[in-house]
């Protein structure tokens, strides 16, 4: 499939789960489901990774809605204290549209390569060159901003686990943040000084053929469908 539509796939399908309705989202966990299969393990090592490093974000979600959102309360004999079960619904349903978004992603980075996404961004942009939009500047950045989240990663999680070996006490907890804080940026630095200057060959590409446009209209349509209907 072409870069650019795959791009412009992945954004009307993040659109179409945002609306939340149960249909809708059946639908996106089955496109997921079979994107995340098709990239096979390593692809669904990465989905799962970046879920893992939102968890406390989505469960922030889950208590702002359930706590914030007028309805039934889930505990009948402490109303006041209580969640309402409409706001816990919609909170899992938001966290669930989170995840789909990532896993859509994940599927745009395990099947494009860097040079295909700088592209068919720089396809996708063409009409806002007339704007003075930096269109070049703009996808090349993005996608290496997309690369170099997973090594961010790493050197984050080696950082918290030798904070982990921290002796106790308030005092040296917060002396043992601080150097994780200052050890990771300078390792992000160390990275960024010492990683290849790989250049990126941005050969001119063919417009999306007809097939392509198929693909995108067989996923999306239904998708859109429900959520205009339900």
């Amino acid at each position: 499939m072409h870069p650019a539509t795959k791009i412009l796939g992945v954004i009307l399908f993040i659109l179409c789960v945002a609306r939340a309705n149960p249909a809708v989202i059946a639908g996106g966990c089955c496109w997921v489901a079979l994107g995340l299969w098709h990239v096979g393990r390593e692809g669904v090592d990465r989905f799962l990774t970046m879920v893992g490093r939102l968890k406390w974000f989505f469960l922030s979600i889950i208590l702002v809605f359930g706590w914030f959102t007028p309805g039934t309360p889930l505990l009948a004999l402490a109303p006041e204290l209580s969640p309402s079960r409409e706001g816990l619904l919609l909170g899992l349903q938001r966290s669930l549209v989170l995840v789909l978004a990532v896993g859509a992603v994940v599927w745009l980075l395990e099947t494009t390569r860097r040079d295909d996404l700088v592209k068919g961004l720089l396809w996708l942009t063409r009409p806002l060159a007339i704007l003075g939009f930096p269109r070049e500047r703009f996808a090349v950045r993005l996608v290496l901003t997309l690369e170099a989240l997973p090594r961010v990663g790493l050197l984050a999680r080696e950082a918290r686990d030798h904070a982990n070996e921290a002796p106790r006490g308030l005092g040296k907890r917060l002396q043992a943040l601080g150097e994780r804080a200052a050890g990771l940026f300078q390792g992000v630095l160390n990275q960024a000084q010492q990683a290849p200057l790989e250049p990126i060959h941005l050969a001119p590409m063919a417009a999306p053929g007809w097939r392509d446009w198929l693909g995108v209209a067989l996923i999306i349509l239904p998708l859109m469908a429900l959520a205009a209907v339900l």
